[in-house]
C-alpha cells in the first residue's frame, strides 16, 4: 500500500483514511480483487474509508452481487464515506456514452450500515467533516470538463463546508478544482483542508513510476487524461499547491476501454493511506 502524511493546525487526533476509486465493477468481476484490498484495509486500520467516484463501469451493470458483499465487508470495518463517479451515470462504450442512473446501486449504497453517500452533503464524526459532490454527465461528457462548466457546477452546490473542523473533501475529478478554489478565495469550498480524488488513472503510469516523477519533481502531471490530453496536470498522487491526493485507481484500463483492458493485468493493486496529524 502507498502512504502520503498531510498535517494541519486544527485541533485534530491522529487521523488514517484508506482512499479508493476507480474499480469499474462489471458483471463478470474477479472477486478475488475484491478480498486483496479489503486485506489491505483491515491490515492498515484505518478510521475511515473513503471510495472517490466509479465503483461502477457502466450503468447497465446488473449483477451486483460481488460488488454489494465487497462494500459490507469494508463498512464493516469502520466509517464509510462514498461518492459516485462519471462512469457511475453512463451507459455505453468509449465515445458513445448516454446518461443513465443506476438506482440498484444507489439502494444498496444507501442500505448498508455504515456506509455514507455524500452528494452535495456533509458527513461529521469527532472533529472531522467530509463533503463530497460529483459534477454532472453533462460536465463531463458534453463539455469536456471545461473550467467554465465545472464554474457553472458550483453554482448549483449548497457546499456547508464548516470552517471549525478538518475538512476533507472528496471530488472524483480533480482537474478545475484546484483552479476555482484559487480564483474564488470566499468561496466556501475553500473550507476544504484535504482534497481526495480519482478519475485519472495515473496518467496511465505505474506508481512506482509516478512517485518517483511526483516526489522528485513536485509535480502532479502525467502521461494523459482521460480525455485524451497530453501531460495533464492533476493526474497523480500528492498535490502541491495546497494539501490533495489523486489516487491512481483500482483499474487504468477498465473492462469499457474494450482492447486497452488487456494491459490492466501489469498494474499492481493497491490501496492509499493518508494519515492527518497535528501540527507540533
Amino acid at each position: 500500500m502507498h502512504k502520503e502524511i498531510f498535517t494541519t493546525k486544527k485541533n485534530i487526533k491522529d487521523t488514517t483514511i484508506a482512499l479508493i476509486s476507480d474499480i469499474h465493477y462489471h458483471n463478470t468481476f474477479n472477486s478475488k480483487l475484491f478480498d486483496k484490498i479489503t486485506k489491505q484495509i483491515k491490515n492498515a486500520h484505518p478510521d475511515y474509508i473513503t471510495i472517490a467516484g466509479d465503483i461502477l463501469d457502466t450503468t447497465t451493470t446488473t449483477d451486483m452481487t460481488v460488488l454489494e458483499e465487497f462494500l459490507k465487508n469494508i463498512a464493516a470495518i469502520t466509517t464509510t464515506i462514498v461518492i459516485l463517479g462519471n462512469h457511475d451515470e453512463k451507459q455505453g462504450e468509449m465515445k458513445n456514452w448516454s446518461y443513465k442512473k443506476n438506482q440498484k446501486l444507489i439502494s444498496i449504497l444507501n442500505t448498508i450500515e455504515n456506509i455514507h453517500l455524500l452528494t452535495d452533503t456533509t458527513y461529521q464524526e469527532d472533529n472531522i467533516t467530509f463533503y463530497g459532490f460529483n459534477p454532472s454527465f453533462k460536465y463531463y461528457e458534453e463539455d469536456k470538463e471545461t473550467y467554465e462548466s465545472f464554474c457553472n457546477e458550483i453554482k448549483n452546490l449548497k457546499c456547508n463546508i464548516p470552517k471549525d473542523t478538518y475538512n476533507a473533501t472528496l471530488i472524483h475529478t480533480p482537474i478545475n478544482i484546484y483552479k476555482f478554489l484559487s480564483n474564488n478565495k470566499e468561496h466556501n469550498l475553500n473550507n476544504s483542508d484535504l482534497i481526495l480524488s480519482g478519475h485519472m488513472h495515473n496518467g496511465c503510469l505505474p506508481l512506482w513510476m509516478s512517485n518517483i516523477i511526483n516526489k522528485a519533481f513536485k509535480t502532479s502531471r502525467s502521461i494523459i487524461s482521460p480525455t485524451r490530453k497530453i501531460f495533464p496536470k492533476y493526474a497523480q498522487g500528492r498535490i502541491y499547491e495546497r494539501d490533495g491526493y489523486v489516487y491512481e485507481g483500482l483499474f487504468k484500463f477498465s473492462k469499457s476501454t474494450k482492447f486497452f483492458h488487456i494491459f490492466d493485468k501489469f498494474y499492481h493493486k493497491q490501496i492509499t493511506i493518508i494519515k492527518i496529524k497535528k501540527e507540533q
